[in-house]
């Protein structure tokens, strides 16, 4: 009598079970990546003339109307509090502005007139298709990638709506 070939069956089951689980795992990291593991993923977004409450990246310190007052900093970064929880940061040492965060001052908009409450769509209708997803702190984001200028937006939601806004010269790690 002969036996039946279950080796080359058992193969297949184990090749396609170690692929299927390869692919889950990777984009259960991709998912809760950094923000720099996702450029490479979309197209550019031109953001050149982004702002948020008509504040731009790189502009200095001393151009902003309101009052910055230094908060906390780390080891590369000062933090400056502009009052309704809306965060700018400059790297230690210099006064141009590489990042702004706005948490809950729904007059701060940007220059594609999103702003804090905006909806899922609204933000894909203003910036496009070309973004990436990503999950940090229990919150889906949204996030777009000027590749020519070097910064990104990203947008936090909670239930389809803005809830943050961060954006940022590609050098900020967080």
């Amino acid at each position: 009598m002969r036996k039946k070939p279950f080796k080359r069956g058992w193969s297949f089951i184990i090749i396609f079970i170690t692929v299927g689980l390869s692919y889950g795992i990777y984009h259960i990291y991709l998912y809760n990546a950094p923000k720099q593991n996702h450029y490479s993923r979309v197209s550019s977004t031109h953001l050149e003339q982004e702002s948020l409450g008509g504040i731009q990246l790189l502009q200095s310190l001393d151009s902003i109307a309101r009052e910055p007052k230094p908060n906390n900093d780390i080891e590369r970064y000062q933090y400056y509090d502009l009052g309704h929880e809306t965060t700018i940061a400059t790297a230690r040492g210099d006064d141009k502005i590489i990042l702004i965060s706005v948490y809950s001052d729904h007059t701060m908009s940007t220059a594609r007139d999103i702003h804090i409450g905006a909806s899922a769509d609204e933000v894909i209708k203003a910036y496009g298709t070309s973004y990436y997803k990503r999950g940090e702190q229990g919150a889906e984001i949204i996030g777009y990638v000027d590749k020519i200028n070097h910064r990104s937006i990203e947008l936090w939601l909670q239930d389809q709506k803005v809830d943050m806004i961060r954006y940022c010269v590609d050098s900020v790690v967080m």
